[in-house]
């Protein structure tokens, strides 16, 4: 019941969106043979709608009734609040919609979908276009279909109406629709000046965010299928709307919203309306209210229609939570991703970087070719060029590429997939993992520690090793292989780390095992970052500059998008991907071991119009009580070179994960004679 304007980009004179792929007409299937439904739109089994869902909490969904709401009556703005919080989903009575105009569109809507194909394919979809009838959102060959077609329209604002896809039959049917949808923008109104009220603010405030009223009215067609427990008629989703407002058939039910883990049919009741609220509201009550996750299944005996009106805002709406919402004990929860999907053409303040910030440092992409690539079987043999390699890549560059590290190709691109499968996720789905205020573990977004700029992007962090710091309710538990293929992934990384740290070892003059021994219980974590496309990439940045408080970092990037920017020579330099490589970056740890003579190099990552792009950061550090400085055999008898002083690599990691990220500070606070803010 959504449309996607993720997808749906706000032109001058209409809404358009990137398109999608000729797929058969559903009806039209359903006629010519009823007892086949073809393979593409048969779930896999854990998707497959169950007959065991919690239809015994269908008589706990909320009902207000919105002629109490209007008069501001205190008990319903309360059961109002209450059913914004805990479930996100509500239905509407005493809406003040006439029957007769709910019936009448019922009644015309149902006349259009038993039109002959070849008439209804006169309002067809444009490749290019969100508007008319036909199916939408088909944007690969292995997806898997909805059981349903559409007719989608463009409300509000007028001039965004393209009338050669209102359909003229059966007669009187545009004047419906217009009356109808003038009927649900009084309501939508209504309602958004109750939960003004209920956000503590004047009752005209999410009203006049709108700019200018943005609705869309989606027309679902839901034909009977004959295995309806394989089959779903609208995937499992969340609205990218402020509200969404719909319409159901009186006698069928086929609404599923998400609550406590389970799936609980929306049972329809006559001439009500239900209402949900959408990702946009979720973001400006900073999680307050929730934008929850809903589906449509199917009837094996009886066709079903619904009218799924959008609420949205103007284009270039900013959003973001409220101020007065954001407080300590309820730190601000912005995901840029879900942004990403809100639309938003213009950045919020807090993401927009100084020209400042994006001038610091000239583009020195010509140098990309010259950055290091070693060949990590040789280094495994000793191989003294290989070496001598490793140690100028480390004295030069402080990063280089590992090739031939022998972590199977399938295991690179399964970690990559269970990551890309738990991003896409509906965004309710993923706040079951939200980041623990008190410790580095989770998803979200860390380093929020004042109110300076942020990063485009989101994170997904966990503890690896050791394993009693794993914290298993951060790991998710989709996809079903998430947690095996990463603990598989972890274990190859290390085994290539220890590799690394073995030859880094014979380079500065040591035993093979002189700098794991001097870790004691090397610890590791892994940080999973998705960059959102951005609009304007030039305007963010997707990690602020910053050294890495590790003794290494081992970085699996993507393999098509370049993000990874390194400082050298006083410019960034972009990391242009190898495929099935390793990017291999010092620590800071490991430059003070080495007393500076290996560089812990300044890097960021920025963010990309056309497409997101996803990292996999393993870090590697020293147990917490291990006190870190220069290694003796390094320094001048007098110790007269030295650079760092001692420090606890404890209190060094605590500074570093609790003060905003920013170029080398931390390292700079470890360093004799140099002053930084503590």
């Amino acid at each position: 019941m959504d449309i996607n304007i993720a997808e749906a980009v706000e032109g001058e004179d209409a809404l358009t969106y990137a398109g999608s792929l000729p797929v058969p007409n559903v009806q039209e299937m359903e006629r010519s043979n009823p007892m086949q439904v073809p393979e593409r739109y048969i779930r896999n089994q854990e998707d497959m709608p169950k007959t065991t869902d919690a239809i015994h909490l269908s008589c706990e969904i909320p009902v207000i009734d919105l002629s109490l709401l209007s008069n501001g009556h205190k008990e319903e703005l309360k059961k109002l609040e209450l059913a914004c919080e805990e479930w996100g989903f509500f239905q509407v009575v005493n809406h003040g919609v006439a029957e007769e105009v709910l019936q009448g569109m019922k009644y015309s809507a149902s006349e259009f979908f038993e039109l002959p194909l070849q008439e209804k394919n006169k309002y067809a979809m444009a490749s290019d276009d969100i508007q008319g009838y036909g199916q939408a959102f088909v944007v690969s060959e292995e997806q898997k279909l909805d059981w349903s077609d559409i007719l989608v329209l463009v409300i509000y604002p007028t001039r965004f109406r393209k009338l050669k896809f209102w359909p003229n039959a059966p007669k009187e049917f545009k004047e419906k629709i217009e009356v109808y949808s003038n009927e649900v923008k009084r309501v939508g109104e209504e309602l958004l000046c109750s939960l003004s009220l209920i956000m503590g603010m004047d009752k005209d405030t999410l009203l006049g965010l709108h700019k200018e009223f943005v609705q869309a009215l989606r027309v679902n067609y839901y034909p009977t299928c004959s295995i309806p427990d394989q089959v779903l008629g609208v995937s499992p989703h969340s609205d990218t709307s402020i509200l969404t407002i719909l319409m159901q058939d009186d006698d069928v039910t086929g609404l599923q919203i998400k609550h406590s883990g389970e799936w609980v049919p929306v049972k329809p009741i006559p001439n009500a309306l239900v209402v949900n609220i959408g990702d946009v509201i979720e973001i400006w009550s900073n999680g307050k209210y929730r934008s929850i996750e809903h589906r449509a299944v199917t009837n094996k005996n009886r066709a079903r229609i619904s009218f799924a009106s959008f609420i949205l805002p103007h284009d270039d709406v900013e959003i973001e939570p409220f101020d007065h919402l954001v407080d300590s004990q309820q730190p601000i929860k912005i995901y840029k991703k879900e942004m990403v999907r809100c639309n938003l053409s213009c950045i919020p303040d807090r993401f927009k970087r100084s020209e400042e910030d994006k001038s610091k440092g000239v583009d020195l992409s010509v140098l990309s070719p010259q950055i290091p690539v070693i060949d990590l079987a040789l280094l495994s043999s000793e191989n003294v060029e290989e070496l001598k390699k490793l140690e100028w890549a480390c004295k030069c560059w402080g990063f280089f590429m590992a090739t031939n590290h022998g972590i199977p190709e399938e295991v690179l691109q399964r970690v990559k997939d269970a990551a890309a499968g738990f991003f896409e996720l509906p965004f309710e789905e993923k706040k079951a993992y939200s980041l623990d205020s008190n410790e580095m573990q989770g998803y979200g977004q860390p380093f929020m520690v004042s109110e300076e700029k942020l990063d485009w992007s989101d994170s997904l962090i966990l503890r690896i090793y050791p394993s009693h710091f794993q914290k298993l309710k951060f790991w998710p538990t989709t996809p079903a292989d998430f947690r095996d293929t990463v603990e598989t992934y972890s274990t190859e990384v290390r085994k290539v780390a220890e590799t690394l740290l073995g030859s880094l070892s014979l380079t500065m003059g040591m035993t093979k095992d002189a700098l794991l021994r001097l870790h004691k219980d090397m610890a590791q974590a892994l940080r999973v970052n998705y960059y959102p496309t951005c609009r304007n990439p030039d305007q963010v940045i997707g990690i602020s500059p910053h050294s890495d408080a590790t003794s290494i970092s081992i970085l699996l990037q993507d393999d098509d998008v370049t993000g990874l920017e390194i400082q050298h020579d006083g410019g960034w330099v972009p990391v242009h991907p190898i495929l099935n490589s390793l990017v291999v970056n010092i620590g800071d740890v490991i430059e003070m071991w080495s007393n500076g003579k290996y560089n812990s190099i300044e890097h960021r990552t920025m963010a990309n119009e056309n497409r997101a792009r996803m990292s996999l950061a393993t870090f590697f550090t020293p147990d917490t009580d291990v006190e870190i400085e220069p290694l003796d055999h390094i320094l001048d008898p007098q110790g007269s070179n030295r650079i760092y002083k001692k420090v606890k690599y404890g209190d060094y990691l605590t500074r570093s994960l609790w003060k905003k990220i920013e170029g080398k500070t931390n390292l700079r606070f470890a360093k004799y004679n140099d002053k930084v803010e503590s």
